[in-house]
């Protein structure tokens, strides 16, 4: 008899460590990934310069006296005047230069379909022409043809461009449909051309911290920060950076910068809070989730995440504290939404060892959505400790019958079977669970142990 219980007690530990890993995991992992919103590098697409006045392709003779008079229209602003002038000749009787100018006019005039093709023409007489092919690749930028715009302007480039915003735009193309590799060295080149100017500046950030050259993409943001202290994006990639190094005290720190200097984002606010706790300064955590609860327009998921960090960090009293502050809200809420948070309150008070408040709010939660299989689980599992295992029965037999939480509710029933030392019973719920759900390993050594407890117990009777 000594082996039987010495084995149930074996059994019962080990089994409900397994069971309480699958019952919590939604929760327990929240610590394990941190989410910052930092702004996407952007690409400033600058307007249109003008006609071109410096043309890589000469004039024909016969057009100077036009192109006296167009440059005096251009002067004055007159570009319809212009376009009138270059439309009355056939594009065969323009030069490659009027062409040019005709399609920078269309360009100007947003008539990028007209413009394109012009620019495709000029370039099948001279597929030299620099500035076709740069302007050709800022038309496909702005149709959103970022494979054609790519193209174009790496053609420039090889054939003499050196102009920033040329390197720009080409290591912007080359960070999002290529790899951050291909982008260093260009935006690298545009920031030598322009060293003051921001965007190249945050392309080469994110390319140099999406290639993980950590280090490197620190110097620069130092950099970055010396002369712009107050931009919030700076804050909010230099905390994304330490997180990357695994250094959370950093990230926390810019993280607080970017927050008083006014970043208001929901992910943020979390994150800061989330790093609060894990770094135990839990009054400044509270005081970060009270401040975003604060706000009108709060998800109730997210502050269910926050419930559910406080019930972690055994910091009940502010859970409850947040609870009373929410309380005239959500009345407003849908029946689901409010069955979260009673499930919240009803745990809380669980574990402030107010057991009938406690009680009275599992069943709210459940008249508000009976389908809430997390308000069954956890009902059933405080049923279970009151030992009313009549009702925390009923309670696994309900969540059962929902796909989702099959698997918690297979192993919770065993566990209670366990407790009852039930072991038939247990042991045909921990059959049905490995069956179904094969990758619980574990289970196997669990099976086998209860039928030696049956075996034992069978020979004992005998």
């Amino acid at each position: 008899m000594f082996k039987i219980n010495q084995n149930r007690v074996l059994l019962t530990s080990v089994f409900t460590l397994i069971y309480s890993s699958y019952v919590f995991a939604s929760n327990t992992s929240q610590n394990l990934a941190f989410n910052i919103k930092v702004g996407k590098p952007t690409f400033v697409l600058p307007q249109f310069s003008g006609p071109y006045r410096e043309r890589e392709a000469s004039i024909a003779p016969d057009e100077y006296e036009n192109a006296e008079k167009l440059r005096s229209l251009l002067e004055n602003d007159n570009q319809f005047e212009v376009l009138k002038v270059l439309e009355s000749f056939y594009d065969l009787e323009l030069s490659p230069a009027m062409l040019t100018l005709k399609a920078q006019i269309y360009f100007s005039m947003q008539k990028y379909d007209k413009a394109e093709v012009l620019y495709l023409k000029v370039l099948a007489r001279k597929p030299q022409l620099v500035r076709v092919h740069r302007d050709l690749g800022q038309l496909y930028l702005l149709q959103d043809k970022p494979k054609r715009a790519q193209k174009h302007f790496s053609k420039a480039l090889s054939l003499g461009s050196n102009e920033a915003i040329v390197h720009g735009q080409l290591a912007y193309l080359n960070l999002t449909l290529n790899s951050p590799f291909s982008a260093i060295s260009e935006y690298q080149q545009a920031m030598a051309l322009q060293p003051n100017e921001i965007q190249w500046q945050q392309g080469l950030f994110s390319a140099l911290s999406q290639a993980k050259m950590y280090p490197t993409a620190h110097a620069l943001l130092a950099e970055m920060l010396v002369k712009n202290p107050n931009e919030i994006d700076l804050w909010l990639n230099k905390a994304v950076l330490s997180l990357n190094q695994n250094n959370n005290k950093e990230a926390l720190i810019s993280l607080e910068m970017a927050i008083l200097l006014g970043d208001k984002d929901d992910g943020n606010l979390k994150t800061a809070a989330q790093l609060h706790l894990q770094l135990q300064s839990y009054e400044r955590a509270f005081e970060l989730i009270s401040k975003h609860v604060d706000q009108k327009l709060l998800n109730t998921n997210t502050l269910n995440e926050y419930l559910t960090w406080l019930d972690q960090v055994e910091m009940w009293q502010e859970a409850s504290d947040l609870l009373k502050k929410i309380e005239p809200k959500i009345s407003g809420l849908s029946a689901k939404e409010q069955s979260v948070l009673f499930v919240q309150t009803a745990n809380i008070n669980g574990k402030r060892h107010k057991l009938n408040i406690a009680e009275d709010y599992y069943k709210k939660a459940l008249n508000a959505d009976p389908t809430n299989g997390d308000a069954l689980l956890k009902y059933a599992l405080f049923s279970s400790d009151k030992k009313a295992h009549i009702k925390a029965e009923l309670l696994y037999i309900r969540a059962e019958s929902m796909p989702e939480f099959e698997k918690q509710a297979l192993l919770g029933k065993a566990q209670l079977y366990l407790n009852m030392q039930n072991h038939t019973g247990a042991l045909i719920q921990l059959q049905k669970a490995y069956s179904r759900y094969p990758e619980l390993a574990a289970l196997s050594e669990q099976i086998k142990v209860i039928q030696n407890i049956i075996r034992l117990k069978n020979k004992n009777q005998a």
